[in-house]
């Protein structure tokens, strides 16, 4: 069994490794570029310019819990694996890259922290959730990961509706997310809600927000459970 599920996750992994890498591939020169400029900004005494890192990280990880549904679980259970040894999987395969991904994104923030200090580039600035709260180390990681955790299991819970129920349990479900929000929008409930929050906030939320996410996706396994390789239309 135990060696099933390191199968698995090294099926993940080499399935999402190239994606992985592109990404990067393309956040780096961005990065750099943005350096650039802050530094043409920083002689002309202008600025700051704000570029965020863990930004496209959370459309990634949005991304790829829809995409693992239709990507990782046919051709798992056609290689014999169960349910549960797959749930298992994509859970500690993604918790585990959201955690490598906040740590190496904060490692990267740090380095350009100390490159800017010593190139003398006064007009870049990170932009990340944590500038609302303690902006340190730790909670630019305990954020993101909870973050990514929680983007990554709703973007999943879709995928999987999308995936047992076909376009017309996924639409209605996207449909009926979209009314909650319109309704909320128009009473304003909406508006004093994210005020709320951003006046309150704290790395509680953000723990909260990682709570909520691993809750929801051991509430998933109930779909899982009986899932085929066949997917509804």
């Amino acid at each position: 069994m135990k060696q099933s599920f390191r199968g698995l996750v090294y099926f993940f992994l080499v399935e999402l490794r190239r994606p992985l890498i592109i990404f990067w591939t393309i956040l780096f020169p961005i990065l750099i570029v943005s350096l650039a400029f802050s530094y043409y900004l920083s002689q002309i005494e202008q600025g700051p310019l704000f570029f965020s890192l863990t930004g496209p990280l959370y459309v990634f990880f949005s991304i790829w819990g829809f995409i693992c549904i239709k990507e990782f679980i046919p051709f798992s259970i056609k290689l014999g694996a169960t349910r549960k040894q797959i749930w298992r999987a994509i859970g500690v395969f993604f918790l585990s890259l959201a955690v490598i991904q906040a740590i190496f994104a904060s490692i990267i923030q740090e380095v350009v922290w100390k490159l800017t200090d010593w190139v003398g580039i006064d007009a870049f600035r990170f932009l990340h959730p944590a500038f609302f709260v303690t902006d340190n180390w730790y909670t630019r990681i305990m954020i993101d990961v909870g973050i990514f955790t929680f983007f990554f299991v709703i973007s999943y819970l879709i995928g999987l509706v999308f995936y047992k129920y076909g376009l017309l349990g996924g639409g209605s479900l996207l449909g009926a997310i979209l009314l909650v929000l319109l309704m909320t929008i128009a009473t304003g409930w909406f508006a004093e809600f994210v005020g709320k929050i951003i006046s309150d906030m704290s790395v509680i939320f953000y723990i909260q927000t990682f709570a909520v996410g691993i809750a929801l996706y051991l509430c998933s396994f109930l779909f899982f459970s009986k899932i085929t390789i066949v997917k509804a239309r």
